[in-house]
Formats: structure tokens, sequence, C-alpha cells
């Protein structure tokens, strides 16, 4: 059975529509929603099966780790370290496409992060991200919408084509149109020192470096 799907207006998201679909997400269901740097997987971060389902409909090795969006610093704060550098960074490009590697808290599940003793945050540049995570009042995962090792989807139709069968796993869509910006967001591993840039994306690693410079 298709996966069902709900339109949602980008700039005025229905409250109905998110509590719906937070209220999936804190059951353990999968919904895909729109961010600022495609459409994702959007599952509760802190459930074991839920993260599972999420590897399984993505066809995603264990050891690739998944990141997690947030809504604010201060939820960040809840499941990693911030040092001065994560909060300036945030500062200047947060919400945005930047996702900041940081030391994680115990309230992270291994699974996650492939075991590992850092986690990906992001706090998303879109209202509709952002409303749900605060709705479902839980981190959620950061995932594109496809199969892994596929293009990032940038609209519905494009998900339902790279996830294929699996599309039919997710409990709802919520389809805010085409993403305007087609990118990925920076990944800047601030678990180490000096700060590491692991994928250059939206943001650029020079500015990044500026901000940094001036702390």
């Amino acid at each position: 059975m298709p996966a069902e799907i709900q339109k949602i207006n980008p700039e005025r998201p229905s409250k109905q529509i998110l509590r719906r679909a937070a209220r999936l997400i804190r059951k353990g269901a999968a919904v895909v929603c729109p961010t600022d740097t495609g459409y994702a997987l959007a599952a509760n971060a802190l459930d074991t099966r839920a993260i599972v389902n999420v590897f399984n409909l993505k066809g995603r090795a264990y050891a690739n780790p998944m990141h997690m969006a947030v809504n604010s610093l201060e939820m960040a704060a809840r499941y990693a370290y911030l040092s001065p550098e994560a909060e300036h960074l945030a500062q200047h490009f947060l919400p945005g496409a930047l996702t900041l590697v940081l030391p994680k808290k115990d309230a992270v599940p291994s699974l996650l992060v492939a075991g590992g003793s850092t986690v990906g945050i992001r706090i998303p540049d879109n209202k509709v991200m952002l409303a749900l995570v605060a709705l479902a009042d839980l981190p959620i995962t950061a995932t594109s919408a496809n199969a892994s090792g596929q293009p990032t989807p940038y609209s519905v139709p494009e998900v339902v084509s790279l996830l294929g069968e699996a599309v039919e796993q997710v409990a709802l869509i919520l389809d805010q149109g085409l993403i305007p910006s087609r990118g990925l967001s920076t990944i800047v591993d601030l678990s180490v020192s000096p700060p590491q840039l692991l994928r250059q994306g939206l943001v650029s690693w020079l500015e990044i470096r500026q901000v940094l410079r001036a702390l």
C-alpha cells in the first residue's frame, strides 16, 4: 500500500498535520519530512527500534552513522557536549545547512552513531522540520529519504522513486513541494582540535574558519 502523502505549507505548516506526524514518530514510525537540504526520513532518534527501521528502509549499513535534527541549541545540549566553538558557529549559521559533529551524551543510542563517541547535530532551516521536532519534543533522524547510495531527493516524486518498494513502510509523507536549494549540509567535526571539515556543503569552509578565528 503506498504511503499517505499530505501537502503542507512550508511557511505556515498545519499544526493538525504536524501533530499527527509527531504522534507517529513518538510511536516509532518513520515519516518523510522536508528539510533545507532535501527530504529526510524522520524517526525518533532515541528509539533503537525506530532507528533500525530507518536503516532497513534505506538499506543502509549499520557502520554508517546517522545525524539527528533538533530545533535549538538548548535541545542539542541534552544530547551532545557543546564547546564554545560549537555555540559560536551555531550563532552564525544555524538554523542552516551545517552539521556539527560533537561528543555525544549517554542518551544517544549507540546504534545511531555506529558505536562511536560523537553525534552529528543539525538545526535545519525549515519550518516544517523545526515544528515537527518541537511537537515531538525529541530529536529526529536527519538522513535523506532515499535508498542508500542514491541521490538526495528534493521532491516527493523523487522520494517515491528513490525509496522504491520501501516507501510502503513509511507512515506519512509531508509534501511541501520542491525544495528550493540543491545541496548538502557542510559537516564539521568539533570533537577534535583544530576542527576538521568532513564534507563541504552549502556553507563554505572558508567562512566557517573565518568565524572560528574571530572567537
